[in-house]
């Protein structure tokens, strides 16, 4: 099972675990150092650090901050939040970065640490949005930062990989569904509609050759939201031609 601290961190990656100290057999371990995510290092983005991301990915400073996006001062990596459809943290994905980074890369660029998580949650991130309306559509992208970019336009879900986490598939259930990934993962977005299409009210699949976070203003619009809105022009059972 996996090993929790006293805050309930539990991470997938544990990679090098620091001391422990011990108490008698009859009890359980407990860790005396912190391990990741290391929250108590956990602390807000410099100037320096929310230039870099504003630059990198479009993003706004009011973006950042709903979004909690913060920096760990002991790995020196960008920590964004995973959040639930109410702004709670369920884990953080932190993100190496070179230009902001004094630490030798470890070869891992992103590692995805759970806290608190419920067997029941969805899996999945919710970028900050005032008030989510379940009964529209969702576009699915694959990381947290490009589902931040697009939920300016519409509701958005990071599926923090290219599927759609089990657990996510209640929520999904019913709605309609858009899946917008790289032609890398293409084939597989494909493969999620054909398998999953019954459970969804419509599902459609559209095709980048970038992500979404590295997208301009305009070239995400024109590339995925107008998309989108003309898909939902016509009724699911009009074709465009009749």
């Amino acid at each position: 099972s996996p090993c929790c601290d006293s805050k309930g961190f539990i991470s997938s990656n544990l990679g090098q675990w620091n001391s422990r100290e011990f108490l008698p057999i009859f009890s359980s371990p407990v860790r005396k150092t912190e391990e990741y995510p290391f929250e108590s290092h956990i602390i807000n983005l410099n100037e320096k650090q929310i230039l870099y991301l504003q630059n990198k990915f479009n993003l706004t400073k009011e973006e950042i901050i709903l979004n909690k996006i913060k920096w760990c001062n002991k790995t020196e990596r960008v920590i964004y939040p995973i959040l639930s459809q109410q702004g709670e943290t369920k884990g953080y994905v932190s993100r190496y970065y070179k230009e902001l980074s004094n630490k030798r890369y470890d070869g891992v660029k992103s590692r995805t640490y759970w806290i608190n998580r419920s067997n029941n949650y969805y899996n999945v991130s919710f970028p900050y949005c005032n008030n989510y309306n379940v009964d529209s559509i969702f576009v699915l992208v694959e990381d947290i930062v490009s589902s931040i970019r697009v939920a300016r336009h519409m509701q958005c879900v990071a599926l923090l990989s290219n599927s759609i986490p089990t657990n996510a598939m209640k929520f999904f259930s019913g709605k309609d569904i858009v899946i917008v990934l790289d032609n890398d993962a293409t084939t597989h977005a494909i493969k999620i509609k054909q398998r999953y299409s019954l459970f969804f009210n419509s599902c459609q699949v559209i095709a980048i050759d970038k992500d979404p976070k590295n997208m301009g203003n305009e070239e995400l619009i024109n590339k995925i939201i107008n998309l989108i809105k003309i898909d939902w022009t016509y009724s699911p059972l009009v074709s465009p031609n009749s």
